[in-house]
């Protein structure tokens, strides 16, 4: 009896000390703020939850076993035993069987059309953007974004976002989100505005999550039988120089892993993490809205981001964030760049254009957009605190040059992108246009060019966008 009761207390204290750290193991949050990762009742990343969620009940139903369960003979046991494995196998297909009807019924956004992929043809999508960060737990007395508007995406009937269907166009746009224009209404985004300030027909090729990869089929299939005069490829600096873009072979995209398509791309997976995001990330998601001297302390958890979102220009209503994987990015030298996968597979796409380009006499442009991050940190040096930027790097990086050398040392690296890229079409004869100054002169002048939290150009941006490409092309 005495050996019952012992290992009833043993399971009991167990399983209560496992869930007790468990629920105290608090999330980097900092870093998940950084990151512009979800943060759910302002302690836990949203796997965390997920683990405490699951093990949680279950750990009761194990001490309910322990404790009210009664003594049985071999043979009940074996049948409790039937019972269990039978229960599991039985939610286990029915996970299984739910999340099939679930990509049965779900209809992709993208279909894939040869070697690109496109939108559903002919639809007309209405909605509200809402500038917001990903978690209601965010930087520390987050001001509020851009403010919400409503929003039209119309696709033709090759699933492109157009609304004219002419034989032949002056001009095809190549590019991902920022060509194709995301959370703007279709009237706003910058090709529709430049076929307006010059006349031009401008037919739009971008697609968001497009990399240079697609922009050369895309063109292949789709723009040249347009007969374009010119061809304007947009790289942005954020996503197109990624090694993911590219397969380990070096053909084409990367695909997808077999965990991205069983898990990943589940359905069933995705409802329930956004039902779990729902319920749990606004409770104590203001725990840090708290005086700004409390969190000038460098021991203060939120230290590292306290100095985000940036206030560009200073004393002005707009406000800027960017998360920390795409600015740690920028930090190498031009040599490092050269070397990765990335660059150079995007300067094997970019002479592939200049072929097709060639080859049906059109002129090729290459249009160079920037990041937050490379736009504001330079703009706003005298601004910036290097204790602060230190600390902000250092939740992903070690090694990094002492806080009296931190802004002499980032700052010049995150040029290299755009420096290697121009130099690259200097050499190869390749038009390139920078929206680099143009757009850091304008947000410094008080023009709103970028969402708050979103990565994208505002209507504002777009606006800018258009007007400097007409007067630099035309």
């Amino acid at each position: 009896m005495k050996k019952q009761s012992f290992g009833k207390w043993a399971w009991t204290i167990g399983l209560l000390t496992l869930l007790s750290l468990l629920w105290l193991r608090q999330a980097p949050l900092a870093y998940c703020v950084a990151q512009q990762r979800v943060v759910l009742m302002g302690r836990y990343t949203l796997e965390q939850m997920t683990v405490l969620l699951i093990l949680t009940p279950l750990s009761a139903l194990i001490l309910w076993g322990v404790w009210m369960g009664k003594p049985k003979t071999p043979e009940e046991k074996k049948k409790d035993i039937f019972k269990i494995i039978s229960l599991t196998l039985s939610i286990l297909m029915g996970i299984v069987l739910t999340d099939i009807i679930l990509r049965l019924v779900q209809r992709s956004q993208y279909i894939r059309s040869g070697q690109s992929y496109h939108r559903q043809p002919s639809q007309v999508q209405r909605g509200t953007f809402v500038d917001s960060p990903a978690s209601p737990f965010t930087y520390p007395n987050a001001p509020v974004g851009y403010p919400a508007h409503t929003f039209t995406l119309t696709t033709d009937k090759r699933g492109l976002r157009n609304q004219t269907d002419l034989n032949q166009y002056d001009v095809v746009v190549l590019g991902d989100s920022f060509a194709e224009g995301s959370g703007v209404p279709d009237e706003q985004i910058w090709p529709v505005l430049l076929a307006q300030k010059t006349g031009w027909t401008v037919y739009n090729l971008g697609i968001s999550g497009g990399n240079p990869t697609d922009y050369v089929e895309v063109l292949r299939e789709v723009g040249q039988p347009l007969k374009p005069k010119i061809v304007l490829c947009m790289l942005y600096e954020g996503n197109d120089f990624r090694d993911s873009n590219f397969s380990s072979s070096g053909q084409g995209r990367s695909k997808p892993s077999l965990k991205d398509i069983i898990f990943k791309t589940s359905p069933l997976r995705q409802r329930l993490a956004e039902l779990i995001i729902r319920t749990f990330s606004p409770i104590n998601s203001n725990r840090f809205n708290i005086s700004p001297a409390t969190l000038n302390n460098p021991r203060h958890i939120m230290y590292p981001v306290s100095w985000l979102p940036m206030n560009v220009p200073q004393g002005s209503v707009n406000y800027y964030t960017f998360d920390l994987k795409r600015f740690l990015a920028h930090c190498q030298t031009s040599e490092q760049f050269s070397q990765t996968q990335g660059c150079r597979k995007t300067q094997e796409t970019l002479t592939q254009l200049q072929r097709l380009c060639a080859a049906s006499g059109a002129r090729l442009i290459v249009v160079y957009a920037p990041d937050k991050s490379h736009l504001l940190l330079p703009a706003e040096r005298q601004y910036i605190n290097p204790a602060k930027l230190r600390a902000y790097m250092t939740l992903a990086r070690k090694n990094l040059p002492p806080e009296e050398k931190i802004l002499d040392t980032i700052l010049p690296q995150l040029d290299t992108f755009e420096i290697v890229m121009r130099d690259f079409c200097r050499r190869q004869t390749i038009e390139f246009v920078s929206l680099t100054d143009i757009l850091r002169k304008k947000i410094l002048a008080g023009q709103r060019a970028y969402f708050t939290y979103d990565q994208h150009w505002s209507p504002e941006g777009h606006r800018i966008v258009a007007d400097f490409l007409a007067d630099k092309i035309r």
